[in-house]
């Protein structure tokens, strides 16, 4: 059915109160001889803006049955369809700035019952609420209002109520909710919302000296501006609803007001609430709410959050003065005439003119970076223990002889030769297998800059170098661990700062944002929280080395890849040195480390840096290989190449392995009946590969295989040696000999 387009005239808003947030109707008439009228669904919220006799153009996909979803309206701008648009938000990686994760959210105006549900809920985290219940719900039954922050049964008839409004909210208040479009099964589907309301009908302003500037704001702005405030005063015996009503019919400004901007504590610090605030700002220039009788020029805010979290500064508020009762006043121009008003102000005000707009000014400062870099040399660390069963019984005695686990002294080699650098503001990965010694590398360099006298924390030979000015904190499960007491976790990091600001900080840059958290004790906080408290702790302390084991191991993917990025980048800027001990490789560029090393059995490598060429070898070969199992690399010719090269297998560097000389020539007999152990080549293709010519032994040691294999694109005139160079983290090579080698074994 083709679309018919019709100039109507508002007759009237039916606004259902227990349910005007989400359910209503606007009738119309139209604007011709046929006077023809049509009931349009749509939520009372926004319908009751809309007074009669006010001219509209109706587009209807269907005549005759009108729905939710096949009419349009516009005024003066569009009413309906809602608005609604899709945003991206590319988080990258600190130092290169590769994609790490993208959001893919839909910012849209709140129109479902559920829509306002999820605000209930989100309003729980908000810092500045102080009010214990949310919000109010209505029984259709048994017409009853019911207060309560999750949807209640009725007291009287035992069904499900509906939502009828938030407590903090007005009959003005418009909300913009976030979706995460993309998300997975454990991520909440709604993770911020913003509320829109009415400028305030007053506003003076508290001078530093005590005096009280009264109606500020038509000193700055044209008083037309707030000339037609959203102003309800009951008259006696009126209801506040109706007297809301009247406020209503009046209101109008091209100035707005954010009442409200609340993110998903898991999601803060991360863009989402500047995104929040961007998707408003469109919202506002497309559809003039919340009373789309005016174009709007500014949006103003009034926010005590402002002084201790830069994100509205960052998406262009400006901060012009405090109110009466010290509460801050932020103001974005959506115009170039609000620009000029804002910074006439900030020119000329006495005041203005020492802040000039900045409100926010981060006050966390690490200790002085180190006057040099932490050097370990030659270090070796091993460890002796007893196996004693004498104390054990009987049973369980003679269960771990069947195993021939007998009473004995085991030495074990931990850390071999290490030799490694730790250079002011550095980011540090460690990776290894579990028992591999990485812990004990830690455990080192805390010993060592704290003088440790303690044999588990000292080098049995070697050195550990701390500059003077080092200032370690560590943090080693089970053993260097925070004291957090029985007070709250905000409590104690003020008490190490003596500046709650920088409480809020630290807190915020690990990612434990929600103010609920702030008064929690440590005791009372996840596995999860605990640990990034306990990191909030390290930082509080002003260290120039953070050295951390598990780092991010009891976080959730999502969770320990934000609170990765923010940390790197808080140690970069602050000239911290980072050394993590990871077992998420996946957290790897999120770090974007400046080094990474691999510590396994006594064996130390540093796995970013890759040899300046490498030879492919089939499979099982180079398993066998980078694993030790096998010490020959048999080849119809000598090679000059010595030291460490890459092993490569198809599109992978699996590790790699010292060539310390070339033996041969030799016959294929002589490989197989005196050698066979150190090259396990199978005698057929052994004796295919040969061709009856001589065969020759690349002597191989000291192999090292990457925790995860690495990506090699191959390119065409590749034979057995390739040089390799970094491409954004993947590995490509140019080849190195235009000599045919034939299969590698």
């Amino acid at each position: 059915m083709a679309e018919v387009v019709v100039d109507v005239r508002i007759e009237a808003a039916r606004v259902p109160r227990p349910r005007y947030r989400y359910a209503g109707f606007l009738r119309v008439v139209a604007d011709d001889t046929s006077s023809r009228t049509w009931d349009l669904p749509m939520p009372g919220a926004v319908a009751q803006w809309l007074r009669p006799g006010q001219n509209a153009r109706l587009t209807l996909f269907d005549p005759n049955a009108v729905t939710f979803d096949n009419y349009h309206l516009e005024t003066q701008v569009p009413i309906w369809p809602l608005w609604q648009q899709s945003f991206t938000l590319e988080r990258q990686s600190p130092v290169l700035g590769r994609a790490l994760y993208t959001y893919h959210v839909l910012a849209r105006e709140a129109q479902f019952e559920h829509d306002y549900a999820a605000i209930v809920e989100l309003e729980q985290y908000h810092y500045a609420s102080d009010e214990e219940i949310l919000a109010r719900w209505y029984c259709e039954h048994c017409h009853i209002y019911h207060e309560a922050n999750l949807r209640p049964a009725c007291p009287r008839c035992g069904r499900p109520m509906r939502f009828h409004d938030l407590k903090s909210a007005t009959r003005a208040s418009r909300f913009l909710v976030l979706e995460l479009q993309e998300r997975a099964a454990y991520e909440p589907r709604f993770v911020g919302y913003v509320r829109v309301d009415p400028p305030l009908p007053l506003m003076h302003r508290r001078l530093p000296d005590g005096t009280i500037v009264r109606h500020i704001r038509t000193q700055v702005f044209p008083a037309e501006w707030f000339a037609h405030p959203f102003h309800p005063e009951p008259k006696p015996g009126q209801d506040w609803w109706t007297a809301q009503e009247e406020a209503l019919a009046t209101a109008r400004s091209p100035v707005a007001r954010l009442a409200r901007v609340v993110i998903h504590p898991d999601y803060r610090a991360d863009g989402l609430g500047q995104l929040a605030l961007r998707a408003m700002f469109q919202w506002l220039k497309a559809r003039w709410v919340p009373d789309m009788r005016e174009p709007k020029a500014a949006v103003e805010t009034v926010a005590m959050m402002a002084r201790y979290n830069p994100f509205m500064e960052k998406v262009g508020f400006r901060y012009l003065w405090d109110t009466a009762s010290g509460r801050p006043v932020l103001y974005y121009p959506l115009t170039d005439e609000a620009r000029r008003y804002i910074e006439a102000f900030l020119r000329t005000d006495p005041v203005a003119r020492q802040h000039q707009g900045r409100l926010y000014r981060p006050r966390y400062r690490a200790g002085e970076p180190l006057a040099e870099p932490i050097r370990l040399k030659g270090v070796h660390k091993a460890y002796t223990s007893h196996l004693d069963l004498s104390a054990l019984s009987e049973p369980v005695r003679r269960m771990l002889e069947a195993f021939g686990v007998r009473q004995r002294t085991i030495q074990k080699t931990v850390l071999r030769n290490v030799t490694m650098r730790v250079p002011a503001g550095s980011v540090i990965a460690v990776l290894g297998a579990s028992g591999s010694g990485k812990t004990t590398l830690l455990r080192l360099i805390y010993g060592a800059a704290h003088g440790s006298e303690d044999p588990l924390y000292r080098p049995d030979e070697g050195e550990i170098v701390v500059p003077p000015n080092a200032r370690v904190q560590a943090l080693l499960p089970g053993e260097v661990e925070p004291d957090f007491g029985d007070l709250p976790i905000a409590e104690v990091l003020y008490r190490l700062t003596n500046d709650e600001a920088v409480a809020v900080e630290l807190l915020n840059a690990v990612g434990i944002a929600d103010a609920v958290l702030y008064r929690a004790p440590y005791r009372e906080l996840s596995t999860g929280q605990k640990a990034r408290a306990q990191i909030a702790y390290l930082l509080a302390q002003r260290p120039n080395v953070l050295l951390i084991d598990e780092f991010a191991a009891p976080l959730d993917p999502g969770t320990a890849q934000r609170v990765a990025r923010r940390l790197a980048r808080l140690a970069r800027e602050q000239g911290i040195a980072l050394v993590l001990v990871l077992h998420r490789q996946e957290l790897l560029p999120a770090l974007d480390p400046d080094a990474i090393y691999v510590v396994g059995y006594g064996t130390f490598f540093r796995l970013d840096r890759l040899p300046e060429r490498g030879f492919r070898v089939r499979d099982p070969y180079a398993t066998y290989i980078v694993q030790g199992k096998k010490r020959w690399e048999i080849r119809r010719h000598p090679t000059r190449v010595r030291g460490r090269v890459a092993v490569i297998r198809g599109d992978r560097i699996l590790g790699s392995v010292e060539i310390r000389d070339v033996h041969g020539p030799f016959t294929v007999d002589e490989l197989l009946q005196e050698h066979y152990d150190k090259h396990l080549a199978d005698p057929h293709f052994l004796a295919a590969y040969a061709r009856g010519k001589p065969l020759y032994a690349w002597e191989l040691a000291d192999p090292r295989e990457y925790p995860e294999p690495r990506p090699f694109t191959a390119k065409r005139g590749q034979q057995t040696w390739v040089r390799l160079d970094a491409d954004d983290g993947a590995t490509s090579g140019t080849a190195a000999s235009s000599r045919a080698e034939g299969s590698k074994l």
